[in-house]
């Protein structure tokens, strides 16, 4: 039996009316906060987390949880992801089914790389780790495990991911706090800026120490519909066998998986990075 969520708080001076789109995008946010913290969380963490007024939360969150979208715990009144959301996200997995089309390539890769092979998709701008295949040569296994959110500003997945996302986007994310999660971290706006540029200029990101020290990610982009993200296609290991730069290998054997995956989902990208790439070596080789 499920409790009365109580009370709503009166609205605050600064408190304004939402319109509905405005609205809609505060619901989506506290439903990927929730995801990103992995955990049940307060009303007055996630109105600090997103910068918004506890009242104005604690109204999104008794819609979503009249919606099933969300659960209260009653022992700590603490709000956490609903069944619901598990229901749509297996709906979607059915519609866009790229984890299966991608198990044959991360078992490629993992056997012609010998490293762990790692597959994420987009949400809202971030990574989400949704499969991997673990390295079974090495002594010792490096993993990232499913429902893994790596930063946006200090991993390769994340700054794959940020590069080929709307401007908006970028500029929303890149205002927000970026801490460090080694002291190599990247958490500077400026390079992180050029880094992009970089990023899709070459089709691959790599990220050294920056997770944690030792360890390093190469990651390239899988598109759909053209330019569209659909996903990222990565390996992690250690920094002796995975060099920044990478070795040429690594970098190919990823970009030609994620130019197949990305040509089953009506995406030309690839070649069409191809052909701008030779034009731009044929007019340098220019006297």
């Amino acid at each position: 039996m499920q409790t009365s969520p109580g009370p709503v708080p009166a609205p605050q001076p600064g408190d304004k009316k939402l319109n509905s789109v405005e609205a809609v995008k505060v619901a989506v946010r506290i439903l990927d906060e929730l995801a990103l913290g992995q955990r049940a969380m307060g009303v007055t963490e996630l109105a600090d987390a997103l910068g918004e007024t506890k009242p104005r939360v604690h109204r999104h969150l008794s819609t979503l949880r009249e919606m099933g979208l969300i659960e209260q715990d009653q022992a700590t009144e603490r709000y956490r992801l609903g069944w619901r959301v598990f229901q749509l996200g297996e709906a979607a997995g059915t519609q866009f089914d790229l984890r299966s089309r991608a198990e044959p390539y991360l078992l490629r890769v993992r056997d012609e790389l010998k490293e762990t092979a790692v597959l994420a998709v987009p949400i809202n701008g971030r990574p989400m780790v949704i499969a991997n295949m673990d390295n079974i040569y090495a002594r010792i296994c490096i993993s990232v495990k499913p429902g893994n959110r790596p930063l946006p500003h200090c991993s390769a997945l994340g700054r794959l991911t940020l590069a080929f996302s709307p401007a908006s986007l970028q500029e929303e994310l890149l205002a927000s706090p970026m801490t460090a999660e080694t002291p190599q971290s990247m958490t500077d706006p400026v390079v992180i800026r050029q880094r992009l540029r970089l990023i899709k200029a070459q089709f691959y990101e790599v990220c050294d120490n920056e997770v944690m020290l030792g360890v390093n990610t190469v990651a390239v982009p899988i598109f759909r519909n053209g330019d569209v993200l659909a996903g990222a296609l990565s390996i992690v290991g250690s920094i002796q066998n995975i060099p920044n730069p990478p070795r040429r290998q690594q970098v190919e054997v990823l970009q030609a998986c994620a130019a197949e995956l990305s040509a089953q989902l009506n995406s030309d990208a690839y070649e069409r990075w191809q052909l701008g790439r030779q034009a731009h070596e044929l007019l340098n080789a220019l006297e």
